[in-house]
């Protein structure tokens, strides 16, 4: 008897060991596949896989962030003739917040790209020249610009700036603006750099970030270093800390299950990533989708020539870049000429294949742009998942005063 206890015993120790070690081999199988699994599997698994299955889907995202080889975002890579020095920092600082840059010194910078609206204006389209206040205060008080004003945040690790790509660097981008008579319609160069030297403060800080040992007698000031000291400031304005971040750090709680599926169809059916590619979330290109001038289906092709009128070329027309997406909740409306009010519309504009898809005699569409054939439920997932691309971190301060004491937008 007690050895036919002993053999029931020593079986059911065995029978726990297989089981055992069955269990942590299919654990082991299934993690060693689902790491090696393409996106295009991964898609097909998630067309089987249970809305509420939070599980499954963590697996899903994990395993579609392997199969794309996305990194975490680094630091922005600064030119080697105009490095970030605090003191070239806060020099830009003030600068991009003081009105003595506009022509009839009521405008800054910061009147169209104001950390309030996702350092854009929340405009359809931006307000130039005679425009008061900031942000949505500025529609109809002045001249209406020929584009949506596109954010700020992360425009380091842009290669090309301005909707049509006609600035390859911050430093050439930031004198544009103060010198356009639509915008800030600064006079002349000569006038911008004698009201700067006439401010004792800005004498000082432009010797102090520009100067060794330099005189505080405004031989500093000059337009290379206006240009230098705001791109030093704009290289700061870096999103680094979303949901999507902590995520792809290690921190599996920071998305929902619905963010999941969506960062599921943003990689996969949705295709977003071709273009639009992690970290930076663009692909420092130019292309044409064919934008529409409103969200109505039906609506006719939107005739900005965009890069074309830059290279004076057919096949340029209707190129813009890539925007990247982080932050894009909070800098709407969207496009180039501001057509979408909500990233609802702008799913559906790409659900539907651009402006092609929509029946519109597009030049040259990026062939990456075709139609989508997404579910309502996974609009709204790829929706749910580009708001995890909020930022978490504190927004930039506007700071109380700036050295030529004219009033602070936004203060």
């Amino acid at each position: 008897m007690r050895n036919r206890i002993n053999l029931i015993k020593l079986i059911s120790i065995l029978f726990v060991v297989i089981i055992t070690a069955g269990g942590l081999w299919t654990y082991r199988h299934f993690r060693a596949a689902n790491a090696s699994l393409t996106t295009e599997q991964i898609t097909a698994l998630a067309k089987k896989t249970p809305l509420d299955g939070q599980q499954s889907w963590l697996r899903l995202a994990r395993a579609v962030l392997a199969a794309e080889s996305v990194q975490a975002i680094a630091a922005p890579v600064e030119p080697l003739n105009n490095r970030g020095e605090a003191t070239r920092v806060e020099l830009g600082y003030l600068l991009f917040y003081d009105p003595i840059l506009s022509g009839d010194k009521t405008t800054s910078c910061a009147s169209c790209h104001h950390p309030d609206y996702g350092m854009a204006d929340g405009l359809k389209k931006g307000v130039g020249i005679a425009g008061r206040g900031y942000g949505a205060q500025r529609a109809g008080t002045g001249r209406e610009l020929q584009r949506n004003t596109p954010s700020l945040f992360n425009v380091a690790y842009n290669p090309i700036l301005f909707w049509d790509g006609r600035a390859g660097t911050l430093e050439e981008q930031a004198l544009e603006p103060i010198f356009n008579q639509d915008e800030l319609n600064q006079s002349s160069a000569a006038e911008l750099i004698k009201r700067l030297r006439s401010i004792p403060k800005y004498r000082e800080m432009f010797a102090k970030a520009f100067g060794f040992n330099s005189p505080q007698d405004g031989r500093e000031i000059t337009l290379q270093n206006i240009a230098r000291a705001i791109a030093a400031f704009e290289r700061k304005l870096n999103i680094t800390e979303t949901a999507y971040d902590h995520f792809v750090k290690g921190q599996d709680e920071r998305l929902t299950t619905e963010q999941l599926r969506g960062m599921v169809v943003f990689f996969g059916q949705g295709q977003c990533a071709a273009c639009h590619t992690p970290p930076h979330f663009h692909d420092g290109v130019l292309s044409s989708i064919g934008v529409p001038v409103s969200p109505e289906k039906g609506a006719p092709l939107d005739a900005d020539p965009g890069f074309g009128a830059v290279i004076r070329r057919q096949d340029g027309f209707g190129m813009f870049k890539t925007p990247g997406l982080r932050n894009v909740a909070g800098t709407a409306p969207y496009m180039h000429n501001g057509a979408f009010k909500t990233l609802e519309e702008v799913v559906e504009f790409y659900n539907d294949g651009g402006g092609l898809g929509r029946g519109l005699d597009v030049y040259s569409q990026d062939v990456q742009v075709a139609k989508l054939d997404l579910t309502e439920q996974q609009k709204k997932d790829l929706v749910s998942f580009l708001k995890s691309l909020n930022d978490t971190a504190p927004l930039p301060i506007v700071p109380a005063s700036v050295p030529s004491g004219l009033p602070v937008v936004g203060k």
